[in-house]
């Protein structure tokens, strides 16, 4: 059986990058990337997207929405493509089996990367192991009471219910959601077998990825938002960046 070790991150370094960032072996790198920063650089993130992004960006409803992919997907391309030493505009994304999306043709470079958006931030993950990333935005106006118990252990539930309960709801789902992300399995049944707490739990059979181990990391991402990594464990380093 594998093993997910839990931890809160209280003390971030977020840098500024002026250079191309390099990835050395076991790295997990955060990007954190503001929408309402970003929206003067609209027509610079369009001008890299495919026509079928082009058209999907067209679809949404909202304006809001419009953008926010717009500049998710052009980030994506900008960053990712440092690492792969690639325009951005050339980098070609798919889905794979498991409905995560992955690069092709990177001439034998393994990038994973899973991304996250909540609010006016999005949180992109990149290491050379799978990884899953999650971002919510502590609404206190969120009425979680009635889905505890169909989504969280009675252990959880009460830790929840302490103090601060809001953010910790959302804490602990961010850690379910990121795990899930990562072994590409989805949400569903397997929430309330998914360990959130702090500290070392043994993964349940049932779960995608039961077999490796995983090292979570959660912090605040910027006031009234929370984070959650998770990569498969092999003594990784961390570094967060500012896009």
């Amino acid at each position: 059986m594998g093993v997910i070790t839990n931890r809160y991150l209280n003390v971030i370094n977020w840098q500024s990058v002026n250079d191309a960032v390099v990835m050395g072996n076991n790295e997990v790198h955060v990007w954190r990337i503001s929408i309402s920063q970003n929206i003067k650089r609209l027509e610079q993130y369009e001008a890299l997207l495919t026509p079928d992004e082009s058209l999907r960006a067209g679809k949404y409803r909202q304006q809001k929405d419009t953008y926010r992919f717009i500049i998710s997907r052009g980030a994506q391309r900008i960053i990712l493509g440092q690492y792969l030493n690639t325009p951005p505009a050339q980098l070609q994304f798919v889905l794979a089996g498991n409905k995560k999306p992955r690069l092709v043709n990177t001439d034998g470079q393994i990038v994973n990367y899973n991304l996250s958006h909540a609010g006016d931030w999005i949180v992109l993950a990149v290491a050379t192991l799978p990884v899953g990333a999650d971002v919510e935005y502590i609404d206190e106006a969120f009425l979680f009471l009635d889905i505890l118990a169909d989504n969280f252990s009675r252990e959880e539930a009460a830790y929840i219910n302490q103090q601060n309960s809001t953010e910790r709801f959302f804490t602990l789902w961010t850690r379910k959601e990121a795990i899930l992300k990562a072994t590409g399995q989805g949400l569903g049944e397997h929430l309330p077998l998914t360990p959130a707490l702090d500290g070392e739990h043994i993964l349940d059979g049932s779960l995608t990825g039961s077999d490796k181990n995983w090292l979570l990391n959660s912090f605040m991402l910027q006031a009234g938002y929370v984070s959650t990594i998770v990569a498969e464990d092999a003594g990784q380093a961390y570094q967060f960046f500012n896009f």
